[in-house]
């Protein structure tokens, strides 16, 4: 009895410390997983150089750049900036080294601009600048003369007629292009009497709006508006033999004119609620105009 009582403890024993050994191992598994964790949540976190600084409207650019459809990001160095304009999509009738690379920012330019001090005295004489003055002079009576215009067509019903301003066809840039109920008119602003070596050119110019309305069966009026005239200046035809013409006309005429042509070659109502869904901007690149240089096409 006494040997299988020493046999019966000496067991007993054993397992209760195998036992103890291994909640121990588990207690210092866990303790050292406790540990290592709490380390990782105060450990400093390592950021990317490039993130230093960056906001929130870094990240939109970011996105924005991102996007297919939008141009990507200029660069922020001065020696790495380009021009704003440049050939974005080489011409179709152009191969592709054919296109221009832009001109770099020159990398003599200061980081920062410092605005000069003003040049005081004068360096130009009265003779130099007198020409030009008169072109300027010229340039604002026209401005007020093509403002009288534009008040002068803001009475026409918008439904029955289209007015658009400055519109450029072919390089030529027609102040007043009228379209409704009795046809289709390019008219100029004048500040004077009219020249003879100018009259023909409205007829030239109108002749490329024909062009954009394929299957118009009627003319493209050509009238110059003498804005700035006494009042009572009715329309009258004023050409040279042999050369194409136009009307001459006060401001106080100017509707009268455009409504006694009649509906023969008018535009309807539908026409000309198509016509302004139609130029409205679409999606995609835009078609290239020539804006400067006449009969570019």
């Amino acid at each position: 009895m006494a040997a299988d009582s020493t046999g019966g403890h000496t067991t007993l024993q054993a397992l209760l410390g195998v036992a103890i050994v291994l909640w121990g191992l588990a207690s210092v598994t866990a303790l050292l997983a406790w540990g290592s964790r709490v380390a990782g949540r105060h450990r400093p976190r390592r950021r990317d150089p490039r993130d230093h600084g960056r906001t929130g409207p870094r990240r939109r650019r970011r996105r924005a750049t991102n996007n297919p459809t939008l141009p990507a990001a200029a660069p922020a160095t001065p020696s790495a900036a380009v021009a704003i304009e440049h050939v974005a999509h080489p011409p179709v009738d152009e191969p592709p080294d054919a296109v221009v690379a832009s001109k770099p920012w020159p990398e003599s330019a200061p980081a920062t601009y410092l605005r000069p001090p003003a040049i005081a005295g004068a360096r130009c004489s009265p003779e130099t600048l007198e020409p030009l003055a008169d072109d300027l002079d010229a340039s604002h009576r026209l401005a007020v003369a093509e403002a009288r215009v534009a008040d002068t067509l803001a009475a026409l019903p918008a439904d029955r007629w289209l007015v658009e301003r400055y519109v450029v066809i072919a390089g030529h840039r027609i102040p007043f292009l009228i379209l409704g109920e009795t046809g289709v008119f390019a008219v100029w602003a004048l500040s004077g009497p009219p020249i003879w070596d100018e009259l023909p050119i409205p007829s030239h110019v109108a002749a490329h709006v024909t062009d954009t309305l394929p299957g118009y069966g009627g003319p493209v009026q050509v009238g110059l508006c003498r804005a700035l005239a006494a009042s009572g200046l009715q329309p009258r035809w004023w050409c040279r033999p042999g050369e194409p013409g136009a009307w001459v006309m006060g401001s106080d005429w100017l509707i009268r004119w455009l409504e006694h042509f009649g509906p023969a070659h008018g535009l309807g109502v539908t026409d000309l609620e198509r016509l302004r869904e139609l130029a409205v901007p679409k999606p995609g690149p835009a078609r290239r105009t020539s804006d400067v240089i006449p009969d570019l096409r």
